[in-house]
């Protein structure tokens, strides 16, 4: 049983829900059921979109994940694709309780994981795209429980998100490289390079500093996402520097920063 949970990531997992949260009380709802419901929603269609595109890239992770629990033949493949489905079809289910938009983003984000574990993620900058708009999403779709104008406050932190998830997921191509090659895939630093695919990652990142500072959240806000920023601005250097696991160690936790930041921003605003 602990494969099935392993195979969720679930640190990933309460994070894209701790954000959905973020974006309900940025949309200035505050409601605990609505917020359980969003927090469960999204950790059942994340840990749904980990599942499935471990199923696709269980070749690939088998050169550079050996441990993971399929290509560790803990659990069959055919296994992992049905636990699946069944995690996005529960995700969506509570999503719907959460209201129509949020049905909707659940639905579309569910479609776009799964395609994007089957044939975006080779493709290059198209998957790159998808996944740091599914990242940022999250708090739209806690924002949506809000409706429209909900996901009008949200349009700073999904941007950051975005912006900071393209330059880890760069970052992280460059360092699967040699696997990605080998398995066929077609990434943006097999076909530009690993020196170019670097520059853009560091491009993405200095955006998303450039953009935290333009929201209308207040001092204390700034106070943390400055923080952030120096931790992105430390991932740019590590990219540059050619250490691609530094780089994306450093996004992560700049995005961890930047969580509080807004939380802070939802919270005193």
């Amino acid at each position: 049983m602990l494969a099935f949970w392993e195979i969720l990531r679930p640190f990933n997992c309460l994070m894209a829900s701790a954000a959905a949260i973020i974006g309900l009380l940025i949309a200035m709802v505050q409601d605990i059921h609505a917020a359980l419901i969003i927090a469960g929603a999204v950790f059942l269609i994340t840990g749904a979109g980990n599942v499935i595109n471990d199923y696709y890239d269980r070749q690939i992770d088998a050169i550079n994940r050996p441990d993971r629990p399929i290509p560790s033949k803990r659990i069959r493949p055919q296994t992992a694709f049905y636990y699946s489905i069944a995690l996005f079809a529960a995700g969506c289910i509570l999503a719907g309780l959460a209201g129509r938009i949020c049905l909707v983003i659940a639905a579309f984000n569910s479609i776009l994981l799964f395609f994007y574990a089957r044939n975006l993620k080779a493709t290059p900058i198209l998957g790159n795209l998808s996944v740091s708009y599914l990242t940022g999403s999250t708090f739209l779709f806690g924002g949506a429980v809000a409706g429209f104008m909900g996901l009008l406050a949200n349009q700073v932190p999904f941007g950051l998100s975005f912006l900071a998830s393209m330059s880890r997921e760069i970052a992280k191509d460059i360092e699967d490289m040699e696997g990605d090659r080998q398995g066929g895939a077609r990434t943006l630093p097999i076909l530009a390079g690993e020196r170019a695919a670097a520059a853009l990652a560091g491009l993405f990142g200095l955006a998303g500093v450039a953009l935290s500072l333009l929201a209308p959240f207040g001092r204390i806000y700034l106070l943390i996402v400055a923080m952030a920023d120096l931790l992105l601005l430390f991932s740019v250097y590590k990219v540059i520097r050619k250490d691609a696991a530094g780089s994306q160690k450093a996004v992560k936790k700049g995005m961890a920063v930047a969580l509080l930041a807004f939380l802070t921003a939802a919270l005193f605003s």
